[in-house]
């Protein structure tokens, strides 16, 4: 394999139930120090997004690059993190629960950290998909505990895209 073809170059693979990351047939150990991990998504640059344990027992979802290695992504001020997406630009999308118990959307960036992106109202959500210009989709309730789709933006926020007539929709994915 060539390193100049990302797409064809890069392999997710498990390893003794711990995310690796092969290029080049090289393997490397996604972990940070817990007992368990593994990877949910790469861009491509090779940066990783995932899931681990930590030592303590709590769940973080992390992101990995060559030249970075493991960053904890943390949480929203609770003990579970878990990423759905990550862009181009290494930014990651997933939820997080809150201290009060609630599951709510976020958006990581290294300069940033890890933001809530909140509900439609409901006490939960979750981002599944980031495109290069940092638009997040997911599906969050709402006060009536409808599940919708959403968009979110920074200039925007989270808005509602409803449904079809139902009462649950939901969005995976946003191109460029």
């Amino acid at each position: 394999m060539k390193s100049s073809n990302l797409t064809l170059g890069l392999l997710l693979a498990a390893v003794s139930a711990l995310p690796a990351l092969g290029q080049n047939y090289t393997v490397t150990n996604l972990s940070l120090g817990g007992s368990w991990s593994w990877a949910t998504g790469i861009n491509a640059s090779g940066q990783v997004a995932g899931l681990a344990g930590l030592p303590n027992g709590d769940w973080h979802a992390f992101s990995w690059t060559a030249a970075g290695g493991m960053i904890d992504l943390g949480t929203l001020g609770a003990t579970y993190s878990y990423p759905y997406g990550i862009n181009n630009l290494g930014q990651v999308v997933g939820l997080s629960y809150t201290p009060s118990g609630q599951a709510h959307a976020f958006l990581w960036t290294q300069g940033g950290g890890m933001i809530d992106l909140g509900t439609l109202g409901g006490s939960y959500s979750y981002a599944t998909g980031i495109n290069n210009l940092g638009q997040v989709v997911g599906l969050s309730y709402t006060p009536s505990g409808q599940a919708h789709a959403f968009l979110w933006t920074q200039g925007g926020g989270m808005i509602d895209l409803g449904t079809l007539g139902g009462n649950y929709s939901n969005a995976y994915g946003i191109n460029n």
